[in-house]
């Protein structure tokens, strides 16, 4: 169910009415079902029974209900995707001694995240799984049954602050995953997109979305490759603060 940006708000209304609270309430898991659902798909066979991790996706999406304040100029969809999250770390967390983890395999996922954060904060995009076994001296497989371990035993590292704490840019945009870009690109990233200059937006496009070099986008914005990169840091550093925002509210 879609809902637009008047319809949320009326729910929201009501929600607070306690004369209209419960119908409200009911209305808003209804219309927002579809995050528990894919979130909880997104960790399904990493340890736990999938209908757990959907109760706990429902409870995160019921708790984002009762906090949300449409006032701080956030949509409620990105919002309750944080709080949804949340909960389901926090199952793993509890549950996560019942997860065995092979050595070997974490070490590697524990690098492999390392070299990731890096190669984003200097290059401003993520390394190819080819460029991560490289790097790694370690096979495709190896890599990838890793990267499915680590996962398993610390789902906090999907949003794992880099460097001086920016956050992952990856993870905001949900590009690792089809069915939770369809939540975090379309709301996050409308929202934050918002908050941008012209200029800055247009960068945006080139840079992420068009994958250029910085050498490519300032010959195409007609400026030096130095003011493009202060141009980047500028808006990852904008898109840090925007992501702990949402991080915070949950």
């Amino acid at each position: 169910m879609k809902v637009n940006e008047t319809e949320e708000k009326e729910m929201f209304l009501r929600l607070s009415d306690p004369d209209t609270s419960a119908e409200a309430l009911d209305t808003i898991m209804e219309s927002y079902n579809y995050i528990p659902t894919l979130l909880s798909r997104r960790f399904a066979g990493k340890g736990l029974e999938l209908d757990d991790i959907y109760q706990s996706a429902c409870l995160g999406l019921m708790n984002a209900a009762k906090r949300f304040d449409s006032a701080r100029g956030i949509c409620f969809s990105t919002y309750a995707s944080a709080t949804v999250l949340g909960e389901i770390k926090r199952l793993f967390r509890d549950k996560k001694n019942c997860i065995r983890i092979p050595r070997q395999m974490y070490e590697i996922f524990s690098k492999a995240n390392q070299l990731r954060n890096r190669h984003l904060v200097e290059n401003g995009t993520l390394p190819s799984h080819e460029e991560l076994a490289e790097a790694l001296q370690v096979t495709s497989e190896q890599l990838s049954h890793a990267l499915y371990w680590g996962d398993a035993q610390d789902v906090c590292s999907l949003d794992q602050p880099i460097a001086d704490g920016d956050a992952l840019f990856s993870d905001c945009i949900g590009m690792e995953d089809d069915e939770f870009l369809l939540i975090e690109n379309k709301d996050f990233i409308e929202s934050f997109m918002k908050r941008l200059t012209e200029k800055e937006k247009e960068f945006v496009h080139y840079r992420f979305y068009d994958e250029m070099t910085q050498s490519k986008i300032a010959s195409l914005m007609g400026t030096s490759q130095m003011n493009i990169s202060r141009m980047e840091k500028r808006v990852l550093a904008l898109l840090r603060q925007f992501y702990e925002k949402t991080v915070v509210l949950s």
